[in-house]
C-alpha cells in the first residue's frame, strides 16, 4: 500500500511513474522493430488492466444503484478500445519480411493467450468457458479466470439494477447505462474488425501462433457481445437487439 507521506513529497515525474522500474522490465532496448512490436503488445495489457478496474468499478456502482458513477466508467472504455486500435495501426507499418522474423521468434506464444483480455471478457458476462484450457496460461492466470467466472458480472449487475429501477419507475438512467454498454461492445466489435485486419495484412489465410485459425477467428469474434444478458446476438451490421 503506498504511504500517504510519500504521496505528499515532492516526486519528479519519473519517480511518480516508477519509468526506471517500468523501463527495466520493458522490451524497449532490442532492435528497433522488434522494440515496436512488443511496446505495443505491453502497452495494451496495459491498458487491458485499466479496462478492468473501470468494468469492476461499474459493476460495483451499479449493486449501489449509483447509474451515473456507472455510466461515466463505461463511457470512458470506447476511447480506450480507440487507444487499443491504434497500436495495431501501429504494428501495421512493420514490413512483412520483418513481422515474420519476429513471428518466427515466438515459438506459440500469442496474444491469444492474454488473461487479462479474457478476465475482462468473463468479467462483462462473456464466459466461454473454453477458453479456460488455453495452452499457455499459468496456474494463477487460469486461477484467476476461473474466479472472474465465479463472481458477479457486468451483464448481470446491469440486469439485476434495471430490473430494480422498473420496479421504482425511473427507467431514463437504465436507458444512459445501456447505451454505454452498446457502445463500449460496439467499441470491443471494432477493435476485434482491426486486429482481424491486421492479421490478413501479415498472416492471409495462416493459423495464428497458438493454434487459433488467425484472422478467420477474429472475424468471427467481432460478431460476439460482451453482454450477453443484455443483448441478443448482432443481426445485420451490428444493429442490438434487447
Amino acid at each position: 500500500m503506498t504511504n500517504p507521506t510519500d504521496i505528499r513529497r515532492d516526486r519528479a515525474y519519473g519517480e511518480i511513474l516508477r519509468l526506471d522500474e517500468l523501463l527495466e522490465i520493458a522490451c524497449v532496448r532490442d532492435e528497433p522493430d522488434r522494440t515496436l512490436f512488443f511496446a505495443a503488445h505491453q502497452a495494451c495489457e496495459l491498458w487491458f488492466a485499466v479496462i478492468l478496474r473501470h468494468v469492476e468499478s461499474a459493476r460495483d456502482a451499479l449493486n449501489r444503484d449509483q447509474a451515473d458513477v456507472a455510466t461515466d466508467h463505461i463511457g470512458r472504455l470506447p476511447a480506450a478500445m480507440r487507444v487499443l486500435s491504434g497500436h495495431f495501426d501501429v504494428l501495421s507499418t512493420l514490413t512483412p519480411e520483418s513481422f515474420d522474423e519476429i513471428r518466427a521468434t515466438l515459438g506459440s506464444s500469442s496474444g491469444f493467450q492474454s488473461a487479462q483480455y479474457r478476465e475482462i471478457e468473463f468479467l462483462c458476462g462473456a464466459r466461454d468457458r473454453r477458453f479456460l484450457n488455453t495452452p499457455g496460461f499459468t496456474a494463477g492466470e487460469r486461477a484467476r479466470l476461473v474466479a472472474r467466472c465465479e463472481e458477479q458480472s457486468l451483464s448481470s449487475a446491469f440486469v439485476e439494477y434495471r430490473d430494480r429501477a422498473r420496479a421504482d419507475g425511473d427507467l431514463a438512467p437504465v436507458e444512459r447505462v445501456r447505451d454505454a454498454l452498446a457502445a463500449f461492445d460496439d467499441a470491443v466489435r471494432s477493435w476485434r474488425a482491426r486486429h482481424a485486419q491486421l492479421a490478413e495484412q501479415f498472416i492471409g489465410e495462416g493459423r495464428g501462433t497458438a493454434g487459433s485459425a488467425g484472422a478467420a477467428y477474429l472475424w468471427r469474434s467481432t460478431e460476439r457481445t460482451l453482454f450477453p444478458e443484455v443483448f441478443a446476438p448482432v443481426v445485420g451490421g451490428g444493429v442490438h437487439q434487447n
